[in-house]
């Protein structure tokens, strides 16, 4: 379940070609702005991140998004995958990014619970 007011982590799929420089790295952190949008069974999320887009692996347009205490980590410290979709734009205006993320798959959206 993606919790709307947690901080996230994104994740980018390594350019490589063997098992050491192929994995998931993080290339930004940030907060999800406003409310995610569904159109046509995909689900538009917008996050903010601070400075510049600095994702290494142009090729791929994969995303997983990660956040503290959610996907298969409940109630813990580690950070667990609630989401994975593509990034479809990048916008950059007054030194803050905001990513588009469009999400293909069944997504679950739920507020902060303290």
């Amino acid at each position: 379940m993606i919790r709307l007011g947690k901080p996230v982590q994104l994740l980018e799929w390594g350019q490589g070609t063997n098992t050491t420089n192929q994995i998931w790295t993080i290339f930004a952190e940030g907060s999800i702005e406003g409310k995610p949008r569904c159109t046509d069974g995909v689900t538009d999320v917008i996050i903010a991140i601070n400075g510049k887009l600095n994702k290494k692996n142009g090729a791929d347009d994969f995303v997983k998004i990660m956040q503290q205490g959610e996907g298969m980590t409940p109630a813990s410290q580690k950070w667990g995958e609630v989401a994975m979709g593509t990034l479809s734009s990048v916008d950059e205006s007054g030194g803050k990014t905001l990513l588009h993320i469009a999400l293909r798959g069944a997504t679950k959206l739920g507020k902060l619970v303290k």
